[in-house]
């Protein structure tokens, strides 16, 4: 397992980058192995801010 540390800002732009993917694989039905992995990695970014706060 990796463990990294990014400032806020960093993870709020990820968090924007990972959630176009997903909006964009949702539009076209993509159900691809890497749909799985982006609502992992969005949960735990949103963990982690939530944390922060």
């Amino acid at each position: 397992m990796i463990h990294l540390e990014l400032e806020r800002i960093e993870a709020l732009e990820l968090m924007g980058m990972v959630l176009a993917h997903l909006n964009n694989a949702e539009a076209a039905g993509d159900l691809s192995p890497r749909v799985p992995m982006l609502m992992s990695i969005r949960d735990k970014l949103a963990d982690g801010l939530r944390e922060q706060q």
